[in-house]
């Protein structure tokens, strides 16, 4: 009978642990219900990220085909034609980034070409002004991308669950993938051309697409942020001399609450929380640098990556793990209990 009981509690805390982390604060929050003066049932709800809005490109010249017969012996002429076919005109936000990139890094070679001597002086002056205002407007077209392209807009989306207990899947491919973006971004702002691989585009936004990682944790850490706030906010409101340990009194619920504190949170929640930590760590420099060209104003910024006037989100929620604990200790100090 002991050996069924010992099977049965097993599987219970194993059941437990197979929870979502946000469930598994529901019921720590229920739990510490029974016994302090608070809400039982936690009623955190996440508002959507602004999407980001960017502006469209103004219209640039276009080179006739007649001075595409001229530069023919220039890659940069095939380039041009591709743009103008019907393919070009319904490209996605990333290939007509690629194609601003690469006819900044096609001009300078044809121009320097020999058979280019020959080139009037009026279409020498328009590509070269054109590729003026290919670079002057590089960010705004990086920014296009980033605001259009599916894989990257829904990273902030809210995702269906967060990210779950120790979850690794996708973690390597979203690292890579925004690595390349970053490394991209950051050839733009320093105008360094040549620097920049069009082609590895396309490969990291395929290991963006149908990849959650980013997006669940994103969302996980969104949520404990709410959870931790929401408890600790209604806990200090609580008299601990009243509700729980009267000075001279022994107190059996402050055991208990103990036991729910060590059970649920210490064991559980902050290690969950840490991990959180950690993968923002990783994952918020690269999308900072990636979302580099947008305002401060945006929601991506001011909530993610933060400002002068708003923390970052990583530091949101180490703060609110910190003063979750803060509570705590009091507690042990006021209840004249050893946390251990």
């Amino acid at each position: 009978m002991h050996k069924l009981l010992l099977i049965f509690s097993t599987l219970v805390i194993l059941g437990g642990c197979s929870d979502p982390p946000s469930a598994r604060y529901t019921e720590y929050q229920y739990r510490l219900g029974k016994y302090l003066a608070i809400d039982q049932q936690s009623q955190v709800r996440l508002t959507p990220w602004q999407r980001l809005h960017s502006e469209p490109l103004p219209p640039s010249q276009n080179i006739s085909l007649l001075a595409l017969a001229d530069i023919n012996h220039c890659r940069l002429a095939s380039h041009i034609a591709a743009r103008n076919n019907q393919l070009g005109k319904v490209a996605s936000a990333s290939e007509r980034f690629k194609y601003h990139i690469r006819f900044i890094q096609l001009v300078g070679p044809c121009l320097a070409h020999a058979q280019s001597n020959a080139l009037s002086e009026e279409l020498r002056s328009a590509l070269e002004a054109e590729k003026r205002f290919k670079i002057t407007h590089a960010k705004q077209a990086f920014n296009l991308m980033i605001g259009q392209e599916p894989e990257l807009t829904r990273l902030f989306t809210l995702a269906a669950r967060e990210l779950g207990y120790d979850e690794q899947a996708g973690r390597a491919a979203s690292a890579e993938a925004l690595t390349t973006l970053a490394d991209i971004a950051n050839a733009v702002a320093k105008e360094d051309w040549q620097a920049i691989e069009v082609k590895t585009i396309t490969p990291a936004l395929a290991k963006l697409n149908g990849n959650d990682y980013v997006r669940k944790l994103l969302t996980g850490a969104r949520q404990q942020i709410a959870l931790n706030n929401q408890l600790t906010s209604q806990l200090e409101g609580v008299s601990l001399t009243t509700q729980v340990c009267p000075p001279g009194r022994h107190s059996d619920a402050a055991n208990i609450l103990h036991n729910i504190f060590n059970l649920f949170f210490l064991k559980e929640l902050q290690g969950y929380q840490g991990q959180l930590s950690g993968s923002l760590e990783e994952f918020t420099p690269l999308l900072a640098q990636v979302w580099q060209f947008t305002g401060s104003d945006s929601d991506i910024r001011r909530y993610l990556i933060g400002t002068q006037e708003q923390a970052s989100l990583l530091a949101r929620l180490k703060a609110s793990s910190r003063n979750h604990v803060r509570w705590w200790q009091g507690f042990y100090k006021q209840c004249d209990i050893s946390p251990v």
